[in-house]
């Protein structure tokens, strides 16, 4: 049977006693030993629990510093004996999820370099968070930039501007090839009202 005191397990079948006599001194000495066992049971559990809280506020900490995302497991461990630090971490993900957008929606690698800049440059100096900012908005620049959608980007704006006029020329040719064709193969006489004109007119013969 397991007695729960103070938030810790005490699993009683770990405990070994004699059974005593029906003196009231032995009967105090197995009250004490018990009491004994419990304090030292209640003692180990919160060092365990307290290694354990240190373990994970290390984990967590590591990552934030690191620039990483937690997972919801850490997510909640943090919201719940930390709610201050989880506010700010929501925050810290929501920069680096806007950031991760214009990454995406860059024309260029020159473009991507200016987005980075840019973010960064517009992080407060006495921002207590500055430190963790920096390492998350690092981290989706580092990703973005090993995808393959960033090395199937030109190198400058410039050519980005030029690969989008020679295909929107490209594009202006073709309709206009289709247009003519279209005319030349355009046919009047096979238009159902004009024929029917055409066949309701008079025939004239005119002499040899």
């Amino acid at each position: 049977m397991d007695k729960v005191l103070l938030g810790a397990s005490i699993k009683m079948e770990n405990f070994n006693f004699e059974v005593p006599n029906d003196s009231k001194k032995d009967r105090a000495r197995l009250g004490e030993e018990i009491a004994s066992k419990i304090r030292e049971q209640v003692r180990e559990s919160s060092n365990d629990k307290s290694q354990n809280d240190e373990k994970m506020m290390r984990k967590i900490m590591a990552k934030l510093k690191s620039g990483k995302k937690l997972t919801t497991k850490e997510e909640n461990y943090l919201k719940q004996h930390n709610p201050e630090l989880y506010l700010q971490y929501l925050r810290i993900r929501r920069m680096a999820e806007a950031l991760e957008s214009r990454l995406k929606n860059a024309d260029s690698k020159e473009e991507v370099n200016d987005i980075i800049m840019e973010s960064l440059s517009a992080i407060l100096d006495k921002d207590p968070y500055k430190e963790y900012i920096i390492a998350a908005l690092d981290e989706v620049a580092k990703e973005f930039k090993n995808s393959d959608g960033y090395e199937a980007l030109p190198a400058t704006s410039e050519e980005a501007s030029e690969k989008a006029g020679s295909f929107g020329k490209s594009e202006g040719k073709n309709d206009s090839s289709d247009d003519k064709n279209s005319e030349d193969d355009f046919d009047p006489m096979s238009w159902s009202p004009l024929q029917e004109i055409v066949d309701s007119m008079p025939t004239i013969d005119f002499p040899a």
